[in-house]
């Protein structure tokens, strides 16, 4: 019996609770509660793979809405991750700035602050 026939769920009933909670682990950035809900995301994942073509379509397509969206906050979280690891690294030698209408400056360090 899998974890979720005991709780009387349905597989895809148990993967929409799953990347509800992914989403909320990630708004969170706890790896512990991830780590956990990628395992139990596989194991239902294969129990979804035995039960053939004969899965209700609205659910699969909220499943994949819910997973698409956890999949662009994960990718712009590690887009944040990656940057900031460079900048702490030294990798980013010059960052670029903003000037005064918004637009970035890759080389604020040869502009002049103020004439004379």
């Amino acid at each position: 019996m899998d974890a979720f026939a005991a709780t009387g769920r349905d597989p895809l009933g148990g993967m929409i609770d799953l990347l509800e909670q992914e989403y909320a682990a990630l708004r969170a950035a706890d790896g512990a509660a991830l780590t956990r809900i990628a395992d139990a995301k596989r194991a239902l994942t294969e129990a979804l793979a035995g039960s053939g073509n004969d899965l209700p379509e609205s659910a699969l397509r909220q499943c994949q809405e819910l997973n698409r969206r956890n999949g662009e906050l994960l990718h712009l979280q590690q887009g944040m991750l990656t940057r900031t690891m460079r900048v702490l690294s030294g990798a980013v030698v010059d960052p670029a700035t903003y000037g005064a209408r918004g637009q970035t400056q890759a080389d604020a360090a040869s502009r002049h602050l103020a004439s004379a």
